[in-house]
């Protein structure tokens, strides 16, 4: 059974914020004041717990409602919110999950059970599980081996804070985003952070490298504050101009995406061309076009893997691909939203 949208073709703005589906929608001021207080919020937080400590306990330690951790609060608070104004069955359900990973697996694991994370190569300090985005721990290499097998979105779509904030938090600024042609162009600009983060994994990796703490730390700090910006400027730049621009991160399961088993692709003869795929996508990829052309995203690098553009195809054109339908035969139908 393969799940669809009940979305309809619309211009963006008729979307109010307790009914929500796959095309952005124009909401009130009151939901954007919301949404940048709770961006503020989140940045204020993380400057008072790794900056300024201005709120912290004789131990130094900042309070949870006032920490890195409130971030994860706010995409709880705002995950309610957004499951219950859902309409789309499938995103619906992927929201779900991806507050409860958020919870679940970003912050109760790490802040409560304090596992030690397996690790190989010289990484600055004993790491606590789990650590996907540090080179050389168990869960990074069990990440890229899955975004390998099933694509981007086992992280990006499904298991990732940085998204997570974007998809609870910033839904309100998904109609601004940059959809032009240059804003396509724009997409190289996070190759040179990822060359970074190749460079840091491969000084973390091959042992006897000096400098390994300092240039991590480095690393770290150029990535946070883009990061952070990126939520104050959301109202400019839309929800998911992080993603797309400048995370180093999604670079790396997105070259995955490219090399793997994971495929968008597009049935030609029943598209009926309208051009939704587009609409909804918040990575800006031009699917229609890719799709038209050959029969499949060609820059599948670049997808997180939503599934809003299947979801809401009326056409039932579009359907994702993986390694599960290398190890058995399935039509581009059997392979969609239902997995």
């Amino acid at each position: 059974m393969t799940a669809s949208s009940s979305a309809s073709p619309r211009p963006p703005g008729q979307a109010p914020a307790g009914r929500q589906d796959c095309l952005p929608g124009r909401y009130a001021p009151w939901v954007r004041i919301l949404a940048m207080a709770a961006f503020i919020y989140v940045v204020a937080a993380y400057l008072n717990a790794r900056v300024f400590h201005l709120l912290a306990d004789a131990d130094g330690q900042p309070p949870v409602w006032f920490s890195q951790a409130s971030e994860y609060l706010v995409i709880a608070v705002f995950g309610v919110w957004r499951v219950i104004a859902e309409r789309d069955a499938y995103t619906r359900r992927r929201l779900v999950f991806l507050v409860a990973a958020v919870m679940a697996f970003w912050w109760a694991t790490p802040a409560y059970l304090r596992l030690p994370e397996p690790y190989i190569g010289a990484l600055p300090g004993a790491p606590l599980l789990p650590q996907l985005h540090t080179p050389g721990t168990l869960t990074f290499f069990a990440a890229l081996l899955l975004a390998l097998l099933f694509g981007r979105r086992v992280i990006c779509g499904w298991n990732c804070p940085c998204v997570g904030i974007r998809e609870t938090v910033g839904f309100a600024f998904r109609d601004r985003t940059p959809r032009s042609g240059k804003a396509w162009r724009w997409r190289h600009l996070k190759w040179p952070f990822f060359s970074l983060y190749a460079g840091v994994a491969a000084m973390i990796l091959i042992p006897g490298v000096p400098g390994v703490s300092t240039a991590y730390r480095v690393f770290l700090g150029l990535v946070a504050l883009p990061y952070f910006a990126s939520l104050l400027l959301s109202p400019f730049i839309g929800n998911r101009a992080y993603c797309r621009f400048l995370c180093p991160y999604g670079a790396t399961f997105g070259l995955l995406n490219r090399i793997g088993f994971f495929q968008v692709r597009l049935d030609r003869e029943r598209c009926a061309d309208c051009g939704q795929c587009d609409r909804v996508c918040d990575m800006g990829i031009p699917i229609r076009e890719q799709g038209r052309a050959a029969g499949k995203v060609v820059s599948i690098e670049e997808c997180m893997g939503c599934g809003r553009c299947i979801a809401s195809c009326p056409a039932k054109a579009l359907s994702f691909r993986d390694a599960r339908d290398v190890l058995r035969a399935r039509t581009p139908r059997d392979a969609g939203l239902a997995r």
